[in-house]
């Protein structure tokens, strides 16, 4: 995790350098946590990635990318129901059982996702020398997840016990999308992404996640976007 943390501070304070390759966006990610156990949670966040063109062609271009999220998933708890048990004093003990009538309780828990891309572009945006009006990039990599889950766990009477818990997530990771440029002069282009993260741990949750992204142009000499 530190050296993919290093990586996107270097790019970000190499920018004037990597202008002519340096590509980056703005936008939302919806995330969906799932295990076997603890079900699907949703959470969403802000997501601002960055990607430098390790190799372009007039049709295509190779990046390595690092597309940061962080947000949040659930609420304030409410309505969370109650259960009791006999202590060996025989003093009535009453706890939250994590659970409503509906289903777990919806605690508010923090997000952070941080993969690191390696994708093949092809079309609008795989560099600022393409002009085609719609693009398509797929590629992988490796991702660093913190995210929501729920455990569950017997009480003492028997009952089912659902603890609310955010929780360390790391795995392979594949993503598929497609960028569309807006208008002629490439004031930037909408991308969309769908991408998935396996986790190497049977207990660690899998992730599902859709990215709706703003690129940004080319930046001019003077700091201004090209096109504007």
């Amino acid at each position: 995790m530190k050296k993919i943390v290093l990586l996107a501070i270097a790019c970000i304070a190499g920018l004037p350098v990597f202008s002519q390759r340096f590509m980056h966006g703005i936008g939302f990610t919806t995330s969906i946590d799932h295990t076997s156990r603890g079900g699907s949670i949703p959470s969403f966040g802000l997501t601002y990635a960055i990607r430098y063109n390790v190799m372009e062609t007039d049709k295509m271009a190779i990046s390595v990318g690092i597309p940061l999220t962080a947000g949040g998933s659930g609420g304030s708890g409410e309505g969370e129901e109650m259960d009791w048990y006999y202590d060996a004093d025989g003093n009535i003990i009453y706890y939250y059982t994590g659970e409503r009538k509906d289903g777990p309780v919806k605690k508010f828990r923090s997000m952070v996702d941080i993969p690191l891309i390696i994708n093949f572009n092809f079309g609008s945006f795989s560099s600022f020398d393409n002009k085609k009006a719609v693009g398509f990039f797929a590629g992988g990599g490796f991702a660093y997840h913190y995210g929501p889950v729920n455990v569950k766990y017997k009480d003492v009477n028997g009952g089912t016990l659902t603890d609310s818990i955010t929780q360390h997530s790391f795995g392979p990771v594949g993503n598929i999308g497609m960028r569309i440029g807006l208008g002629k002069k490439q004031n930037g282009a909408i991308e969309v992404k769908g991408s998935f993260m396996k986790s190497l741990a049977k207990r660690q949750p899998d992730i599902y996640g859709i990215s709706v992204l703003y690129i940004l142009p080319k930046l001019g000499r003077h700091g201004n976007p090209i096109g504007l």
